[in-house]
């Protein structure tokens, strides 16, 4: 299912990852900033499925380095969080954004 292409662009994209001490979740962020990703990580949450989560984020689109924007959550709390990445809007779930370091820009 994995492409050339999309191992190239996760592999360039793991070469920026910068300093993630500094990082906040993405279920920790507030609406109307600018973030950058910093990282993907793992989330005891999904068990034997993390892995798959991660690259199902990153396939679309959600690589270190890139800039993203949270426009919204849920009604009566933080489920779904509405996130604009590269012109598209995303719903993710807390345990998604959760895997999700960011730091502003």
């Amino acid at each position: 299912m994995n492409s050339p292409v999309i191992a190239s662009i996760i592999a360039t994209s793991e070469s920026c990852i910068s300093d993630s001490a500094n990082a906040l979740r993405l279920d920790q962020c507030g609406r109307h900033t600018r973030w950058r990703i910093v990282d993907i990580v793992a989330q005891p949450g999904f068990g034997m499925q993390d892995e798959q989560v991660s690259m199902r984020l990153k396939e679309l689109g959600f690589l270190p380095g890139t800039p993203l924007k949270i426009i919204g959550f849920g009604l009566f709390g933080r489920s779904p969080i509405a996130v604009q990445i590269n012109g598209t809007k995303f719903a993710l779930r807390p345990a998604e954004a959760a895997k999700i370091l960011v730091e502003t820009i």
